[in-house]
């Protein structure tokens, strides 16, 4: 639950506030308050503990793809592998390249290449657990069997991309047969993700392939972080400033809404207004690029959203009486996740969403909680536990004298000068 304080108040977020009406510019602060802004070594290490819990339940090693666009657009994609033209259609060949740009812009590699140098440096370290995107005779070999797949991406959002990549694997007749041996080759499917729409997730997880998806965050939209009438309003601005004014996809490809930025870049399910440009609007990332603002793109607690967080979960008496400007980091998420926890339902995916925390934040949170015997197996509170959180509301701010009040010292016992 980082606050976007500093990145609003950057001299490009001003400016690019300037372009609205007065009347529309607050609602243009609340969106920009609800994003996510990632900075690169949040994203970095978020990633790697993703893949490192998911390689813990393989017994064996793991192949590592990167998400990118499988060729050729509008049609269903390229097989994944070569694979011969006649029976039986055996898959041959390396595995596919990490990246591959479009052939209209050989040059420009986007997020892909991120999480190719991730995986590369997680394969290099760990050679033994990972393989950086095997092709058809690695997984063959017996010797040192590949059991799980996994597919890597930053952010899943409408879900069309990986959905098209699981696709080109389909379209290989050997990758068929090893899928349809699952069950005792022991092969899993997965895909690993910074963050990922509701709608992206829900398309991912219907595929054939049926692949387990592991998020660090949600992506927040305009639809989920706002109620019905703000969000209304937000989308009416959004529609009224579009760069390409009369355009159906306003809110960004296929009208995602995301909001959400990444230190490497925005990505293009983002409202138009943000990365577009015209003649007569100036975006905050122009050519989802976010060089001008990432330096103010940072991962630290921002106490008066606590506060209101707080008072949202009915504990008003919590955010009152505890000093959060002097808590220690780990007091604050630990305090957060048991208010959360005080009511049902209390699953993971709800906690991080009362309390603005990745689910890594929130699953680290609980293990400390279980750990201490503030929680049960099924995450109620515990009696110590209501316990610890009782003594928090009991704890009272002591008011500090205000700077620039004159003092009374005493004078009459003092050395003459």
């Amino acid at each position: 639950m980082a606050s976007n304080k500093r990145f609003i108040a950057s001299a490009p977020t001003q400016a690019w506030l300037s372009q609205f009406d007065p009347a529309a510019q607050g609602d243009m602060v609340k969106m920009l308050q609800a994003m996510r802004l990632v900075t690169r070594d949040h994203f970095a290490e978020s990633i790697r503990t993703r893949l490192l819990q998911a390689s813990e339940r393989v017994c064996g090693r793991v192949g590592l793809y990167v998400e990118r666009e499988v060729p050729p657009k509008r049609r269903p994609p390229t097989p994944l592998f070569e694979q011969s033209e006649v029976r039986p259609r055996r898959a041959f060949g390396p595995g596919p390249d990490p990246i591959q740009p479009a052939a209209d812009q050989p040059g420009d590699v986007g997020s892909e290449g991120i999480v190719a140098q991730l995986i590369s440096e997680l394969c290099r370290e760990l050679p033994d657990k990972f393989v950086s995107h095997p092709g058809p005779d690695a997984l063959r070999s017996k010797k040192k069997p590949i059991k799980s797949l996994i597919l890597v991406t930053d952010l899943i959002g409408s879900g069309e991309r990986a959905e098209r990549y699981l696709d080109a694997a389909w379209r290989v007749f050997s990758f068929k047969s090893w899928w349809s041996g699952r069950h005792s080759n022991g092969l899993t499917f997965d895909v690993v993700a910074y963050a990922a729409t509701t709608s992206g997730k829900s398309r991912v997880l219907s595929h054939r392939l049926s692949p387990r998806v592991c998020l660090v965050t949600e992506c927040p939209t305009i639809d989920t972080a706002f109620d019905r009438e703000q969000a209304a309003v937000i989308k009416r601005i959004c529609a009224q400033y579009s760069p390409h004014a009369g355009a159906p996809d306003f809110l960004g490809y296929q009208n995602t809404g995301a909001l959400i930025a990444f230190a490497h870049g925005a990505p293009n399910n983002c409202p138009r207004i943000l990365h577009k440009s015209s003649a007569s609007w100036m975006p905050l990332f122009a050519r989802r690029v976010t060089a001008a603002t990432r330096s103010e793109f940072h991962n630290e607690l921002d106490h008066q959203e606590i506060q209101q967080r707080l008072v949202n979960m009915r504990h008003k008496r919590l955010s009152e009486g505890f000093d959060w400007s002097r808590a220690a980091r780990g007091t604050l998420e630990t305090y957060l996740v048991l208010a959360a926890l005080s009511h049902p339902p209390r699953t993971i995916e709800v906690v991080a969403r009362r309390t603005g925390l990745t689910f890594l934040e929130t699953e680290a949170v609980l293990r400390k909680a279980r750990d201490k015997d503030w929680l049960d197996k099924r995450y109620r509170l515990t009696d110590q536990g209501q316990a610890y959180l009782r003594a928090a509301k009991k704890k009272r701010r002591v008011a500090l004298p205000v700077s620039g009040v004159k003092m009374y010292y005493p004078s009459a016992l003092r050395v003459p000068a």
